[in-house]
C-alpha cells in the first residue's frame, strides 16, 4: 500500500481476502484517504492522519470493495465509498477514545493521550465532516444509506455510555447496543457495495444479512479479547473495557451466575478498580462459562452470517465472505 503502515491484526487480508480484483483495488485506498485529508491546518491534518496511517484491518473497505464485485462496479464510485468508510470508522475511534479516555488505539499512542480530548474530538468530528463530503458525491441514494447507519451508529454509541457500568443490562439490550455501534459499519459497506456494484437489485439483501450477522459476530468475539487477550496482540488495554464500565455479554452472563455474580458485583462496585481487581473479575467471569456461552453465540452468527451466501454466486468473492466469517471468531480466546 501507498503511503501507510501495512496492514496488521487478525484477521489480515493475507488470511481471507481471495478476491485479486478486490486486492488491487484495496492497494489503492491509502492514497485515496491522504487525498482526502487535506486540512488547511497543519496540525490538524497530522492528528486526522494519525490513526489512519497505522492502517489496521481495513476490514469495512474491504467489504464493501468486495462486494461491489458482484456487479459491473466503478472504480472511483468505489473508492470513494471505501474511505469515506474508513474516514467514519476512524472517526468513531476518536470519538470513543474520548469518551473512554483510551491511551491505545491500533498498537500506538491514541489521538487523544498524544494530543488532549478536545483536539481529538474535534479531529473526529473533521474526519466524519469529511466522510460526509464523500458519501454526498456518490448520489443520493448512497448517501440517504449512509445518513441513516451514521444515525444509528451515534445511537448505538449513546446507548452504551447510557448503559456503562449497568450491571443489570438484559441480552435483548446488550445485542441491540451492538447491532447499532458495530453490526450498522458491517452491514453499511456490504449494501453500499451492492448499490455501487450495480448488483443491489440482486444481491443487496443477503449482502446486508451477512454484514448484520458478521457484525455482531465480530463484536462480540472482540469483547472476549478484553478478557482472554494481551496488551500487545490486541493494541488496546487488556480489561480497557471493564474498567471503563462496557461489561460484554460475558460480564453480565457472570454477575447472574450464583456462583460467581455475587463476588462479581463486589468488585465492579468498588468506586476505583486496582490492577489486581481487575485480574480477579476476569478469573471470575472465566470460571464460570461465560466466556463460553458467549462465544457459542458469536459462532452462531457467523453460522448466520454464512447461510445467508448461498444466495450469492460461487467465486472468490463468496469464498472470501465465508472464509471472513470463521476467522472473525476464531482470533485467539
Amino acid at each position: 500500500m501507498s503511503g501507510g503502515a501495512p496492514v496488521t491484526g487478525p484477521p489480515g487480508q493475507g488470511d481471507w481476502l481471495l478476491c485479486d480484483r478486490t486486492r488491487v483495488l484495496l492497494a489503492e485506498l491509502d492514497g485515496v484517504l491522504e487525498r482526502a485529508v487535506t486540512a488547511q491546518d497543519p496540525q490538524l491534518r497530522v492528528m486526522a492522519l494519525h490513526v489512519i496511517r497505522r492502517g489496521g484491518k481495513r476490514l469495512r473497505p474491504a467489504l464493501l470493495l468486495l462486494c461491489g464485485s458482484y456487479g459491473p462496479h466503478e472504480r472511483a464510485g468505489l473508492l470513494r465509498a471505501a474511505a469515506a468508510l474508513e474516514l467514519t470508522h476512524v472517526a468513531s475511534l476518536y470519538h470513543d477514545d474520548v469518551m473512554d479516555r483510551a491511551p491505545l488505539r491500533r498498537g500506538g499512542q491514541s489521538t487523544n493521550a498524544r494530543w488532549g480530548s478536545p483536539q481529538a474530538a474535534f479531529a473526529g468530528t473533521y474526519l466524519f465532516s469529511l466522510a460526509c463530503e464523500l458519501w454526498a458525491s456518490l448520489g443520493q441514494e448512497a448517501n440517504e444509506l449512509a445518513s441513516r447507519s451514521a444515525v444509528d451508529l451515534c445511537l448505538g454509541q449513546l446507548h452504551e455510555l447510557e448503559h456503562a457500568y449497568d450491571m443489570e443490562t438484559d441480552d435483548e439490550t446488550h445485542l441491540r447496543i451492538l447491532e447499532m455501534k458495530t453490526a450498522t459499519l458491517f452491514e453499511l459497506p456490504c449494501r453500499m457495495g451492492a448499490l455501487l456494484g450495480g448488483g443491489a437489485g440482486t444481491f443487496a439483501d443477503p449482502l446486508a444479512r451477512y454484514g448484520r450477522a458478521l457484525g455482531l459476530a465480530f463484536q462480540l468475539a472482540d469483547d472476549l479479547l478484553d478478557l482472554t487477550g494481551d496488551t500487545e496482540r490486541i493494541g488496546k488495554m487488556a480489561g480497557k473495557d471493564l474498567r471503563e464500565g462496557i461489561y460484554s455479554l460475558a460480564v453480565l452472563h457472570a454477575l447472574r451466575s450464583g456462583e460467581v455474580g455475587p463476588g462479581l458485583r463486589d468488585l465492579l462496585g468498588r468506586v476505583r478498580l486496582e490492577e489486581d481487581d481487575v485480574r480477579e473479575a476476569i478469573g471470575l467471569v472465566r470460571r464460570c462459562g461465560a466466556i463460553d456461552e458467549a462465544r457459542s453465540l458469536a459462532e452462531s452468527y457467523a453460522a448466520e452470517a454464512v447461510a445467508a451466501l448461498s444466495d450469492l454466486p460461487p467465486g472468490p468473492a463468496t469464498d472470501s465472505l465465508r472464509r471472513l466469517a470463521d476467522l472473525a471468531v476464531h482470533r485467539g480466546f
